[in-house]
């Protein structure tokens, strides 16, 4: 009790105000659907979960996801939890449960709510409080198992704890393993004054407050013991215990409470803040109500605002000094600015210096002002200084906007600079002249130990000794363009707009490479002071040590902060910005990694086991890798490489964690992915897909075999149709030759001796019976046949009018060697054109030969041959009937004149109907019909010979 005692004096009298911590706001502008959150919570893979007053989200460090359902009667709630199956709990302020469960948000199947009363997982059970009972879960089934009978009527309050529930009714009432295990009767004013009570766990026991109530009570050891707030003008909305403190979320800012020594620090003054939450990398959250989150790395990096804007920083002695945008210059005192310097021409301060020599403090703004050493202005210059920098107790080294030189700051000593100062042109009654004129001079240094100014200007970068001899420096036979320039122990180090950096040993230049993890492009501002060259990108500091060339991040810094200058001193960071000064202590920056896990791979978008990943088949060539990134620190730069079969890193894209391999061939693959450039660290993922089966051996053995066999067997019917060609080219040869012989061979018969001794002989008897006229008509006959048969021989074709002209020819003559007895008639068909359809030539003067020499020859009586042209069904009839002795009976005769005897014109004639047929493909067809009377007695020969009319 005497120890609870001296506990309560100490919180008491022992009150102090701390500085708001440097933090990052995260609100609307960064994607956060409401500035309204009432709950924060970390899930065991280090996602951050928010209840807003727009549901719960979830956040990666760089985007926000939303859980919502249609229906429910309240999107705003609170306390965030998680069961041992990996669900997200939340409770609207309706008094309904929800869970997320695979990416969806359900809600919990419960009794009807009787208002917002926070609930609890202990172990594999879920905690509600329901009318008269503690309604118990499964957590598992989500089943209802069990109700424990209790008074809600005068409920107040319960608090879950371990394996431990306490009910603030009447009593304090104790439930460990669902048994009621103690009744504590409350203090006195308890039921009066804590209407809306707040419960959180101490160190050592519970922290039980209230909304409208100015102290709390401690309860440890069963005991009561009351603590004075000491509160105005506020409401306390929550407790949280947090870095084994406890924390009061007030209306108008944040508590720390050291129950253990009592001390208590106010943060964010005026912020209406909902609960502090501390992750598993010792950081730490803070919702509120109105401004959304602040992101804070530690409460030991503090932002000191100001009102000012705030530039360029330099130490008198152990006290800060600082420039601001607006012309003046403030001191640091205890953790509060104090102006001690108003110009009055609202000019930026460009640089603010302290000469330990003369302990006087220079600044340079639209004039260089000096101020003495009780901060008194006594020096007013007006050219308009870049930089300055100390060269002895006599003289300080200028580089202004239109000249670059020396001022003299003593006038009753001596300087070993005094013949260089002498050297160049003073001006009158302002104690300074010009080194370097019509030049921009942008930064100087001085190089105590070789004793040399540098001077960096737009037209090179300058050196002077005490010799007095100005000459420039130069980097490969190339003037160098400097922008900034500082002195380390011997060494100038410069650096210009292009973020080159030199290092400069006796006027020896040498090129510093730049830190290839930062993109140039990110680079906004680069600051040089002594060895350390600070590099400001839009979301970090860091800073390269340009001896040792190592480099680290300082701090993480919101896009709304603007760095203007870094000072380290005493293991301290101090940062100026646009919104006050940040203080940050030195120490190796652990930048919290951010968990890269492989979360699904698919295969032609199906889910598979990656023990199977080394035997996928030829078509399982989709692959879809899905991976989870997150950010421990919001909206942190991290680079995500990936590659292919050891190709070339290429960018993986963190907002939209999906690789997609689409349509890859067979093969082994192997893909890796790497953070940060960390490759003796990466992430492997290998997958094989197998050859199709046409492109396996067995396969390729069969079916080359199956193709050598082709080949051979196409080879050789290749050679069978060339060797058919060939012969059907012999064959066409043959054919013409034999269709060109059987037509030699039908003007054979035709003119045969025989036939020209017949002729002749009829035309020697007209001539011996001196009939003249007869004779002469009968030998014009006989020489228009003989050139019409003559030129025949040039064609294998004739129109119907030349053939019946021909046949009226030929049997004019052989009507000569008959008597009057001999007739013949030949008829064409009206619907012929007798010059268009065509047949071939000698086809059917052989035929008439026959009629007259073998049918009509010895015959006796009337003789007559008729030859009928006529079409039926597009073919071309000719017939050639005579009434002749028959085919029988002439061959009897013929037989016994000359027993060898074969009729030539005949045979010659249907071997070349033949041949017709088969090179032109047509079908002559001939019939030949010996025509008998009713006593079967030969009546004569009728030949019928059927053309296609297109034969040609």
């Amino acid at each position: 009790m005497k120890h609870l005692y001296s506990i309560v004096v100490l919180f008491l009298t022992q009150i102090t105000f701390g500085q708001n911590p440097y933090f990052n706001t995260i609100d609307k502008s960064q994607g956060l659907l409401t500035n309204s959150v009432y709950d924060i919570f970390e899930d065991k893979d280090n996602f951050m979960w928010f209840a807003t007053d727009k549901g719960l989200c979830q956040f990666n460090g760089y985007t926000f996801q939303y859980f919502s359902q249609d229906g429910m009667t309240s999107k705003a709630g609170s306390c965030i939890k998680q069961d041992a199956f990996g669900r997200i709990w939340y409770e609207n302020f309706d008094g309904y449960l929800y869970y997320v469960e695979k990416n969806q948000l359900k809600k919990l199947n419960q009794n009807k709510s009787i208002g917002y009363f926070k609930y609890g997982i202990i172990q594999n059970q879920l905690y509600i409080i329901n009318k008269n009972t503690v309604d118990v879960y499964d957590l598992k089934t989500l089943s209802l198992i069990k109700e424990i009978e209790l008074n809600t009527e005068d409920n107040k309050y319960i608090f879950f704890s371990d394996n431990t529930t306490y009910v603030f009714e009447n009593q304090l009432i104790v439930i460990h393993n669902d048994r009621i295990q103690q009744k504590i009767d409350l203090p006195k004013d308890f039921s009066e004054n804590f209407n809306s009570i707040l419960v959180e766990k101490t160190k050592d026991g519970l922290l039980i407050g209230s909304k409208f109530s100015n102290y709390c009570y401690l309860f440890s050891n069963n005991q009561f013991i009351r603590k004075e707030l000491n509160l105005e003008n506020t409401i306390v909305q929550n407790l949280s215990w947090c870095n084994n403190k406890n924390w009061l979320c007030t209306t108008t800012g944040i508590i720390e409470m050291d129950c253990v020594l009592g001390t208590k620090r106010n943060f964010f003054d005026g912020t209406n803040i909902s609960y502090i939450y501390k992750t598993k990398n010792n950081n730490y959250w803070i919702s509120t109500l109105t401004e959304g989150l602040f992101y804070i790395e530690n409460f030991d990096t503090q932002l000191i605002s100001s009102k000012e804007s705030l530039t360029s920083l330099c130490f008198k002695n152990e006290q800060l000094i600082v420039g601001t945008k607006n012309d003046k210059i403030l001191a640091l005192e205890k953790n509060q600015f104090k102006t001690i310097f108003t110009g009055k021409d609202n000019h930026q301060m460009g640089q603010v210096f302290h000469d330990k020599l003369s302990n006087q403090l220079y600044f340079t703004s639209s004039k260089f002002g000096v101020l003495n050493s009780e901060l008194k202005l006594t020096k007013e210059l007006p050219i308009a200084v870049k930089s300055v920098c100390a060269v002895d107790h006599k003289y300080i080294a200028f580089a202004a906007s239109s000249s670059s030189g020396l001022i003299k700051t003593n006038e009753n000593s001596k300087s070993d600079w005094d013949l260089v100062y002498k050297a160049f042109i003073e001006l009158k009654n302002l104690n300074y002249n010009n080194i370097i004129i019509n030049a921009k001079g942008k930064s100087t240094a001085f190089d105590s130990i070789n004793k040399t100014i540098y001077f960096a200007t737009n037209n090179g970068l300058f050196y002077i000794g005490q010799n007095g001899l100005l000459s420039e420096l130069k980097y490969k036979n190339t003037s160098l363009n400097i922008t900034k320039l500082s002195y380390e122990k011997g060494i100038i180090y410069a650096c210009n707009g292009d973020l080159n950096v030199y290092q400069i040993n006796k006027n020896i230049i040498s090129e510093i490479n730049f830190p290839t993890i930062i993109q140039k492009e990110n680079v906004e501002k680069t600051i040089i002071k002594d060895r350390l060259l600070f590099i400001i990108t839009n979301k970090y500091i860091f800073e390269f040590d340009l001896r040792t060339k190592k480099l680290k991040q300082i701090i993480h810094i919101n896009s709304n902060i603007e760095v203007s200058d870094i000072i380290l001193k005493n293991n301290n960071y101090y940062i100026s910005t646009n919104r006050g000064l940040i203080l940050k202590k030195q120490e190796v920056y652990n930048r919290s990694n951010p968990t890269f896990v492989i979360k699904d791979i698919k295969v032609n978008d199906k889910i598979i086991d990656k023990l199977k990943l080394n035997d996928l088949s030829y078509n399982e060539n989709n692959i879809h890798i899905d991976y989870r990134f997150l950010s421990p620190t919001p909206f942190e730069e991290h680079e995500l490489l990936y590659r292919i079969n050891e190709s070339q890193w290429q960018k993986a894209d963190i907002l939209n964690p999906e690789i997609v391999l689409n349509s890859l061939n067979h093969g082994s693959y192997t893909i890796e992915f790497v953070l940060n450039s960390d490759f003796k660290n990466t992430t492997k993922i290998h997958f094989t897909i197998n050859r199709p089966f046409w492109l396996q051996f067995p396969f390729i053995f069969g079916f080359s075999a199956i193709l050598l066999v082709l080949i051979y067997w196409l080879y050789r019917i290749n050679i069978k149709k060339i060797e058919k060609r060939n012969q059907l080219v012999l064959d066409k040869i043959n054919l013409e030759k034999n269709v060109n012989k059987s037509k030699l061979k039908a003007i054979k018969s035709q003119m045969n001796p025989h036939f020209f001794y017949n002729a002749l002989n009829t035309l020697q008897s007209f001539i011996l019976s001196n009939e003249k006229r007869l004779a002469i008509d009968y030998l014009s006959k006989f020489s228009n046949l003989t050139r019409t048969i003559l030129e025949m021989t040039e064609k294998d074709f004739i129109s119907i009018s030349e053939e019946v002209k021909t046949l009226q020819l030929y049997l004019d003559i052989e009507k000569g060697r008959f008597d009057e007895d001999f007739s013949y008639e030949i008829q064409v068909g009206k619907n012929i054109d007798q010059e268009s359809i065509k047949i071939p030539t000698m086809l059917l003067q052989p035929y008439v030969e026959n009629a007259v020499k073998h049918g009509l020859l010895h015959k006796q009586g009337d003789k007559k041959v008729i030859i009928l042209f006529e079409t039926q069904n597009n073919e071309l009839l000719i017939s050639i009937d005579d009434n002749g002795i028959g085919r029988q009976k002439s061959n009897e005769l013929n037989q016994i004149k000359n027993k060898n005897h074969q009729s030539f014109a005949t045979e010659a004639l249907q071997n070349r109907i033949d041949l017709l047929n088969e090179y032109n493909h047509k079908n002559i067809s001939l019939k030949i019909i010996d025509k008998q009377n009713q006593q079967n007695q030969p009546t004569g020969t009728l030949v019928e010979i059927i053309i296609p009319i297109n034969i040609i």
